[in-house]
């Protein structure tokens, strides 16, 4: 604090037994010695229940509180999928048209299941709500970029795996956070 360097410190809502401590290391930091261009960043998802506290109220008061909001249209959420691949990305499978139109149905997938949210209980049967992060989409372009360049070359004239493909998505790579079997 005295060097007035920045710190960044990631999911402290994971640490809330360490928060405390952090809560009075912060308050030492209004003392005069502390450097002005020191600067302390956090990162933590909001809690489980709406009466459940991680944070202590010291550290958000006193912080500038910034939130990422899911878009809340489809083609909100369609954008920010797409948008999440830049044209590396787009270039980097052997098989660009196959990889381009998989990834835009991947897309409209992601979409779909983010969009069930804003329906709660009626979009889901489970009492809470899954979290499909954009992770999750990218992890799959990962996996459909892998699959199609293993089908290029000498294989080249062989047809995308769609078969597979959507059992990898559907079942294991979303599929995978579902636990009611009626979702």
């Amino acid at each position: 604090m005295k060097e007035g360097g920045w710190v960044f410190l990631q999911n402290i809502h994971l640490m809330s037994q360490w928060v405390k401590k952090l809560e009075r290391k912060l308050e030492a930091s209004q003392d005069p010695d502390t450097n002005k261009d020191f600067r302390c960043f956090l990162s933590a998802e909001p809690p489980g229940l709406p009466l459940q506290q991680t944070i202590p109220e010291a550290i958000l008061q006193n912080s500038i509180k910034i939130s990422n909001e899911p878009a809340q249209s489809l083609r909100q959420l369609l954008f920010r999928a797409w948008t999440n691949f830049d044209q590396s990305n787009l270039d980097a499978c052997k098989r660009p048209k196959d990889f381009r139109t998989i990834l835009l149905a991947l897309c409209v997938f992601h979409a779909m299941v983010n969009g069930r949210k804003k329906f709660g209980n009626m979009g889901w049967n489970c009492g809470h709500i899954y979290g499909f992060t954009l992770g999750d989409l990218t992890q799959c372009a990962d996996v459909l970029n892998n699959q199609l360049n293993a089908r290029s070359g000498a294989r080249a004239n062989e047809d995308a795996p769609l078969r597979d493909l959507r059992y990898i998505f559907g079942e294991i790579m979303y599929g995978g956070h579902i636990t009611d079997k009626w979702d």
